[in-house]
């Protein structure tokens, strides 16, 4: 057992309860930092990451905080990357996580941990949307092939907010590879929302979509503000 074992209990562990302490001095916090990351295991590492989950008040302090964070782990190289993967499919705080994880390997690995990220939350589950729509309006703002088949399955979730997002993520997309889904989404009995109706409407209209075949329930039932001619989606009063 190593002496600070004997005297101050797991040091990683206490270090690693500073990165959270927000009544803690910013000194303090960044010493705890340098430390964790000099011990460069990954349970430090880990730990080191937890300072992603805490948010001051002090909004320009707190950008500056976790911006040294992501560079003592960017310093690691691979394995503040695995750090940061491994803190980012535990926490709802995700974003910094996977900004560290784009510095060392690039968009294209920060995409396909975001789609990982967004493949492991439930439709189903009703408690905790949160970071489901946080990763899609992410996703939204990026762009890559794999994002539409990774968003699609949210269409159907239970939450007004993930569908919405799940809209936006597909429609950021280039090509048409997402219109199908979109498609079904606007012609689904099932979806009340007027806000995800009104947006799915929106989208056809904007980019001229022709509806696959005409559908009489779609036609008698459009998004305020929108009517359906001869298979097309035209924004006007009825």
């Amino acid at each position: 057992m190593a002496w600070y074992d004997i005297f101050t209990g797991n040091s990683v562990t206490k270090h690693g309860r500073r990165m959270q302490d927000r009544d803690a001095q910013a000194e303090d916090r960044m010493q705890s930092a340098a430390w964790l990351a000099d011990q460069a295991t990954p349970e430090a590492l880990l730990a080191l990451c937890k300072r992603f989950d805490l948010q001051l008040e002090h909004n320009i302090k707190d950008r500056n905080e976790k911006d040294a964070v992501i560079e003592l782990l960017v310093e690691r190289g691979p394995l503040g990357a695995e750090a940061a993967r491994a803190h980012a499919r535990g926490s709802a705080n995700f974003q910094h996580s996977v900004r560290t994880v784009e510095r060392l390997e690039g968009v294209a690995a920060a995409n396909a941990l975001l789609i990982e990220l967004l493949s492991a939350e439930s439709v189903d589950n009703e408690f905790k949307p949160e970071k489901k729509r946080s990763l899609l309006l992410t996703l939204a703002e990026r762009k890559d092939p794999r994002i539409v088949a990774g968003a699609a399955p949210f269409l159907l979730d239970f939450d007004e907010g993930v569908r919405h997002a799940a809209v936006e993520a597909i429609a950021a997309q280039e090509g048409e590879e997402g219109r199908a889904g979109l498609e079904a989404a606007l012609r689904s009995q099932r979806e009340e929302s007027t806000r995800v109706r009104g947006r799915l409407a929106e989208l056809f209209s904007a980019r001229r979509w022709a509806l696959a075949n005409s559908d009489g329930w779609l036609e008698a039932n459009m998004p305020p503000g929108y009517r359906l001619i001869e298979g097309m989606v035209v924004a006007g009063a009825r």
